[in-house]
């Protein structure tokens, strides 16, 4: 474990525990007291310095490698149908601005993290418990790794009010969302059908029996999907045979622990149903979207693509997790239980940042011998 990743760990803890600790006089959907926008600050610049200065982990290389290129070659402006137009408009013109790759990164992980702690700081049943869950589910491991496909997530999030909105109305405001989101990374289309899928209430049969069919689809799509794409190739439509996933052939299946970790939000609202309900149709909403996020996880046992779906429902499985805390763990009766369960977590997160090989981390601004302003965040 990278000293630098505990301490951004630490130093987040502390923002959203300050923002705990002195809330503000503003009430979030669930009727929860906001926590201050000092601490939410504290947060938020530190995941993002973190983020944005890296210049390796996951695919960060491969994209300011192709950004370099483009540099030196030359881009042209991509046309109206090019595979991620809206991804490609928006590098043509950081090029035209002259911007280094670092500025690139940058700009993506804020469209990438400033939308996931808004979530948290809107909705969730305990802000600093999200924030706590955000890094030891591996999420923000996560979020260094995809990076086209996690600024695609990024703006769907903002349209959570619509997501979880009475009116059917705002289904056309968060379509629109979506389909813009789809010219970031065509993947992003799978909210459209999830959106059906979550609004119904949990546990009941037409809720199950829309998640199985969901999944069922999702089976059935990801065993014909590459051929229809190879029948593609040399048509007009050819645009569209690429980029479903991001580059990168399956390597076999999800990590046994970490589909453990990711279903258990679920597993727990199964079980004290009842008390996590009383919530309301916010409740129902994750809970459903929890369900079809587990199946995803089950499915990535067999191939870890069908994990790439889950960039879209991770932090909407954190604010259900987060739900189950406040309205069961919390109780002398199940104090223990929650003692063990953040345990675990921090286990969890120790073990998944090495396997993301955070320990690896580098960047030009985090290092031990540096002067540069950000030299506090590194521990050596």
């Amino acid at each position: 474990m990278t000293p630098t990743l505990l301490t951004v760990f630490a130093i987040s803890m502390l923002g959203a525990w300050f923002g705990q600790a002195s809330p503000s006089r503003t009430y979030n959907v669930l009727g929860k007291r906001q926590p201050n926008l000092i601490g939410v600050f504290i947060t938020l610049i530190t995941v993002v310095l973190f983020s944005g200065l890296r210049n390796n982990i996951g695919d960060t290389v491969y994209y300011l490698h192709t950004y370099n290129l483009d540099t030196e070659n030359g881009m042209d402006l991509p046309a109206i149908g090019d595979k991620a137009y809206l991804f490609q408009l928006f590098q043509y013109f950081l090029h035209q601005a002259n911007a280094e790759p670092s500025v690139f990164i940058m700009i993506c992980s804020i469209l990438t993290l400033v939308p996931m702690i808004w979530l948290f700081y809107r909705y969730s049943a305990d802000y600093s418990l999200s924030i706590f869950l955000f890094f030891t589910m591996g999420i923000f491991a996560s979020t260094l790794n995809g990076i086209r496909q996690y600024v695609a997530t990024g703006l769907i999030l903002l349209g959570s009010k619509f997501l979880f909105s009475p009116k059917k109305t705002d289904f056309w405001k968060y379509l629109i969302l979506i389909l813009i989101a789809s010219q970031i990374h065509s993947s992003a289309v799978i909210m459209i059908p999830l959106y059906f899928l979550c609004r119904r209430k949990a546990w009941s049969a037409p809720a199950m029996i829309s998640v199985a069919a969901g999944v069922a689809g999702l089976i059935f799509v990801s065993m014909f999907l590459p051929s229809f794409l190879t029948l593609l190739e040399d048509t007009s439509y050819s645009t569209y045979a690429d980029g479903w996933f991001d580059e990168g052939g399956s390597t076999g299946g999800a990590n046994i622990l970490r589909v453990a970790f990711n279903i258990m939000p679920t597993v727990l609202a199964a079980i004290f149903s009842k008390q996590v309900r009383q919530f309301g149709p916010v409740a129902d909403i994750l809970i459903n979207i929890s369900l079809v996020h587990s199946a995803i996880y089950i499915l990535a046992l067999y191939d870890w693509i069908f994990a790439r779906f889950a960039f879209y429902t991770y932090a909407y499985v954190i604010l259900l997790m987060a739900l189950v805390f406040v309205a069961v763990l919390r109780s002398r009766k199940y104090r223990f239980f929650s003692f063990l369960l953040f345990g675990a977590y921090i286990i969890y997160f120790i073990i998944d940042a090495r396997a993301n090989r955070l320990n690896w981390y580098a960047s030009d601004f985090f290092t031990p011998n540096n002067t540069m302003l950000f030299k506090f965040l590194y521990l050596n």
